[in-house]
């Protein structure tokens, strides 16, 4: 097809995308964000308050159970007592630093009133996300110095522990939770990131054991999701949680988790230094484990 010759068009009066010289751009007022935000671990666990950066609790465990009787009339003997352990993790600081001109705030933007405003709101949630991942993490915990910043230790470093050199089976989650209950552990959540959610959906499927996937003919819906494990040791909900590690599962008693603030999160403005606006988002914090071994397990596998 052939057009009028001379005619105007977007091309040789706005430009290659019709926008320029004259023509006016078509943005729209709005910014989606498509990034992750949710917490579910960081949400869920109760609340604490860390008094020093070097953070302490007690932990007891009664003595081991004993089929020792005694004879009538019997003379009283005392026993050592069971003694109490002081358990540590460190406070570390999670920092969000922003700079944004005075022109940058005041100029007419799209989807927004305020930059400054909306790297705020923005640096939040990704601070949120930066805490829930250290708090995942199989690691010991950081003292730090002049030149080296406190870490905390995470889940894994806490709760017991597992490698598995095949791909998960139900064998091995119930395993899992039977070590937990054999430690007097009584969880009632898993945590697992999005492979290991696949991975033990499709456990109902590939067991020899062929259970069935409930299908509603009226609504015509396939449910192919495991978002709850019924075993012999309990119920537990499976939660998926982007931070946490790659086919791992964090099985946790909740109650025995705590975010111990030290400082809690503090928007400030800093010192102009010309003609911009900064501010300093920080919090000071840690994780306690206030059951140890006893308040979770983490157990990875290979596939």
């Amino acid at each position: 097809m052939a057009i009028l010759t001379n005619t105007g068009t977007v091309y040789n009066l706005g430009g290659d995308t019709g926008v320029g010289r004259q023509n006016r751009e078509d943005l729209m007022d709005m910014i989606t964000n498509i990034s992750p935000t949710e917490t579910p671990f960081l949400s869920t666990i109760g609340k604490s308050k860390a008094n020093n950066v070097y953070h302490e609790w007690l932990t007891h465990e009664l003595a081991t159970a004993v089929t020792t009787t005694v004879v009538e009339g019997n003379v009283a003997s005392f026993t050592t007592p069971t003694t109490l352990t002081r358990v540590v993790n460190m406070c570390q600081i999670n920092e969000k630093t922003i700079a944004v001109s005075e022109t940058q705030d005041k100029v007419n933007k799209a989807g927004m009133k305020s930059e400054m405003a909306y790297r705020v709101t923005l640096d939040i949630k990704e601070m949120k996300r930066d805490l829930e991942l250290a708090m995942f993490q199989n690691t010991a915990f950081v003292t730090g110095g002049a030149t080296t910043a406190r870490a905390l230790k995470g889940v894994a470093g806490f709760a017991t522990t597992s490698s598995v050199t095949t791909a998960v089976t139900a064998a091995n989650i119930n395993a899992m939770l039977q070590t937990l209950w054999d430690n007097g552990c009584d969880p009632e959540v898993m945590y697992v990131n999005g492979a290991m959610k696949r991975a033990v959906s499709d456990l109902a499927q590939n067991t020899a054991t062929s259970y069935n996937w409930v299908m509603k003919a009226d609504s015509k819906k396939l449910a192919t999701a495991v978002d709850v494990w019924a075993g012999d040791f309990g119920v537990q909900r499976i939660v998926p949680a982007h931070q946490m590690g790659t086919q791992s599962i964090a099985a946790l008693e909740l109650q025995h988790w705590k975010h111990a603030t030290l400082r809690p999160l503090k928007v400030q403005d800093l010192a102009k230094t010309g003609d911009n606006m900064t501010k300093l988002i920080n919090m000071e914090s840690t994780l306690e484990a206030r059951a140890g071994t006893y308040s979770g397990a983490y157990y990875t596998w290979t596939g």
